[in-house]
């Protein structure tokens, strides 16, 4: 079993969708109306899936605007029950994002969302799972959710296939098979419908790769032929483990008690410190002009300088000694400028070679402990994302054996480019590749984490920050 009681909201929510809008065409957000027809249904279709939009050039919500020109009120508002959905597994979008995209396309179906109070709210603020790059491209599980929504309609078995967990896997499983592009198969959306269907057969992992490393790593502990099915596989290795690792009130969770036993470790330990790569001579970025404190102090400050300032400040009340950019220390906010922050060091007396120093010093700000780096951070808000990646990269290259925590602190908005820039071919080349140490940590996350924490920020460690950040690794799934 891996049924959890914080998540039992989350459990009536999905079964409350199929219930409403798989079998009775009523909408989860409005559920006096009646949205979701096989008709409205069939219509998002040839919309979403039919007539793709193809590239990178627009974002999600672009493209789909342009994909539901002069779609009907009706199918907005199943678009918002779809967003409600899809947003339910994460624990990494706050709930004013939530509500800001379901709003959004609230205001193309014509109607007015539930008010911030109302109770169905309160099940967006417990997700289960630390999204990733696959899941936050939106598009794949929106089109599982259509083209699972559809099948279930065209059944006459419905209810049976809903309330079985083998019948809804088989469903869902036909329902992937038959997309012709593996990359467009939303196979994370299946794990986790599943689980909140169904959470005592299967787990809170909507990693495809997960599973196989736990199925991999814990084989040898079932008696039994292990099936080839990972979910049939990983319930057989729950019940040959939980005698070992139940705890007194609660099952064992896969993540928080036993991950050490199956994720590879992805980074090394520390070896003696060399410039040279096998990937050939690295470039380091050029320092950038000193601001001019005449002139900066006249404008007013910057998201990033802002972003920089909560960083700076975030780390001297948790006790930490501090670095900030070496052309940013002349910037100000609220009439101080960020070099003579309390804590921030006037000079980094680190050990690296002096290449890796002066990319060291152009990093946004760090996180120290006298001389040891415990976090650094890229700031990218209007500049070019690939700039701050790249300082990152370069650092990697240099020192192929860091182990330093890296992440790029970035808008919301902006999330779907920071994943793609961080998984460019030649950034995943690497000795290390930076997707697999670098992380997203969403500017409303950080504002949301500081005004939460404020009365217990001095007892934190830097490892809090794993709460809110994203890995950026692609999971390819099948």
């Amino acid at each position: 079993m891996a049924r959890r009681i914080e998540n039992e909201g989350l459990y009536n929510t999905i079964k409350l969708f199929f219930e409403k809008c798989l079998l009775e065409d009523k909408s989860l957000l409005w559920p006096d109306q009646n949205y979701w027809t096989l008709d409205n249904v069939k219509s998002l279709k040839r919309r979403l899936i039919d007539s793709p939009l193809l590239g990178k050039t627009l974002a999600f919500e672009e493209k789909l605007e342009k994909q539901m020109d002069g779609a009907s009120p009706s199918e907005w508002a199943i678009i918002c029950d779809i967003y409600f959905v899809y947003f339910l597994p994460s624990i990494n979008i706050t709930l004013d994002k939530i509500r800001k995209d379901i709003s959004w396309a609230a205001s193309h179906a014509r109607v007015t969302p539930p008010v911030e109070s109302d109770p169905i709210w309160q099940v967006q603020r417990h997700g289960f799972s630390r999204t990733a790059f696959k899941y936050h491209t939106k598009y794949s599980q929106f089109w599982f959710i259509v083209l699972f929504t559809l099948h279930i309609k065209e059944q006459e078995s419905a209810q049976s296939i809903i309330s079985d967990h083998t019948a809804m896997k088989n469903a869902m499983d036909m329902v992937l098979e038959n997309i012709e592009l593996c990359n467009d198969r939303g196979y994370d959306m299946r794990h986790a419908i599943l689980y909140m269907a169904f959470p005592d057969y299967y787990e809170r992992i909507i990693s495809t790769r997960d599973k196989k490393w736990i199925v991999d790593a814990y084989r040898k502990k079932v008696a039994l032929p292990v099936p080839a099915d990972l979910d049939d596989a990983i319930l057989l290795i729950r019940n040959a483990l939980k005698k070992e690792y139940d705890k007194s009130d609660r099952q064992f969770d896969f993540y928080t008690d036993l991950k050490d036993g199956w994720r590879p470790n992805t980074s090394a330990s520390k070896v003696d410190i060399t410039v040279d790569t096998d990937k050939g001579p690295v470039t380091v970025p050029p320092p950038e002009p000193e601001s001019d404190t005449a002139t900066d102090t006249k404008k007013e400050h910057t998201e990033h300088t802002e972003i920089q300032w909560m960083l700076l400040n975030l780390g001297n009340d948790m006790g930490l000694d501090l670095w900030v950019a070496n052309n940013d220390r002349n910037k100000e906010i609220n009439n101080q400028r960020l070099g003579d922050l309390p804590r921030v060091k006037k000079s980094l007396p680190l050990t690296f070679d002096e290449a890796t120093n002066k990319t060291i010093q152009l990093i946004d700000v760090l996180w120290l402990k006298q001389n040891t780096i415990l976090a650094a951070f890229e700031i990218e808000s209007t500049t070019s994302i690939y700039s701050g990646i790249l300082r990152m990269a370069d650092l990697i290259a240099m020192q192929p054996h860091i182990n330093i925590p890296l992440y790029i602190v970035a808008p919301d908005e902006r999330r779907e480019k920071v994943y793609a820039e961080v998984n460019r071919p030649v950034f995943s080349s690497l000795s290390t590749p930076m997707n697999q140490i670098c992380k997203y940590i969403p500017f409303s996350g950080l504002r949301s984490t500081i005004k939460n924490t404020a009365s217990m920020t001095k007892y934190l460690k830097p490892e809090f920050l794993d709460e809110i950040a994203e890995d950026c690794e692609v999971d390819q799934n099948e």
